[in-house]
């Protein structure tokens, strides 16, 4: 059954393995202001599938409204006053010179954040925090370090800003957001290039693992003392939306079936 209330979906739970934080949402491609196509958007629907897929425990905390119209696994906390995030992505014909395919995201509307009261006491070896509205708080995220053996951040959960006109997403530097002085207690922080730019990766490497992915191109993982290259499988990109977060999903669970949490 559905819940309605944080309180209602919050029941005694044991310890799983990955911890999913970040809303769902409904995902609208344009394309000459015409929709294209609708689906279930949000990196927390893509990063489920591919931790189930891999058949790892996990938990997700996600807010919708009542007007969600998606079937998924994962029972979402229901907020009657409020709508399920949405996305509009606005799609040019062309494609940039690496791969990746122009595009305006706007952000519609947007569901309640996710409060510290609404994760789950129990502890889980990976916590993975994965907004893309804006849902995820700074005290959010420090719980979930307080509660999960290592974390894995999203930048796009920490950098995003929204307009207040027309809710087009802008970045802003990973520096003078509030999540700041959280870097040194993560694991894992992934950006894509376009996002990388707006940190300073050779002063955040040496705190956490820095993932960046660049498409075609494959991505490069960043630590204190070295860093590797990882080249891509060749794929015929139709949309790239979900791409990077389900490599975050893949990455968080070859890390944790191959090395275990240490």
């Amino acid at each position: 059954m559905v819940t309605s209330t944080a309180a209602a979906h919050k029941t005694p739970q044991q310890q799983t393995r990955v911890l999913i934080v970040g809303n769902y949402c409904h995902d609208v491609l344009m394309q000459k202001d015409t929709v294209k196509a609708e689906s279930l958007g949000g990196a927390a629907s893509f990063i489920s599938n591919v931790v189930n897929g891999m058949s790892v425990s996990c938990n997700l905390v996600s807010k919708v409204g009542e007007d969600f119209k998606y079937p998924v696994d994962f029972t979402p906390i229901v907020i009657p006053t409020s709508k399920t995030t949405v996305f509009h992505a606005y799609f040019d014909l062309g494609i940039d010179g690496n791969g990746h395919q122009d595009r305006v995201l706007k952000r519609v509307s947007a569901c309640d954040p996710i409060r510290p009261s609404d994760l789950p006491d129990a502890r889980s070896n990976f916590g993975m925090a994965v907004g893309v509205g804006g849902e995820i708080l700074p005290e959010t995220l420090e719980r979930m370090i307080e509660t999960c053996d290592a974390v894995f951040v999203d930048i796009q959960a920490l950098i995003r800003v929204f307009d207040s006109a027309d809710g087009t997403v802008k970045l802003v530097k990973l520096e003078e957001t509030e999540f700041y002085s959280l870097l040194p207690r993560i694991e894992v922080l992934k950006a894509s290039s376009e996002e990388a730019v707006f940190m300073d990766v050779e002063e955040v490497r040496k705190w956490c693992c820095v993932v960046v992915t660049n498409g075609k191109e494959g991505c490069k993982v960043y630590w204190k003392d070295g860093e590797l290259g990882i080249s891509p499988f060749l794929a015929n990109q139709k949309d790239p939306t979900g791409a990077g977060d389900s490599f975050l999903g893949g990455f968080c669970g070859g890390v944790g079936s191959r090395f275990g949490c240490a």
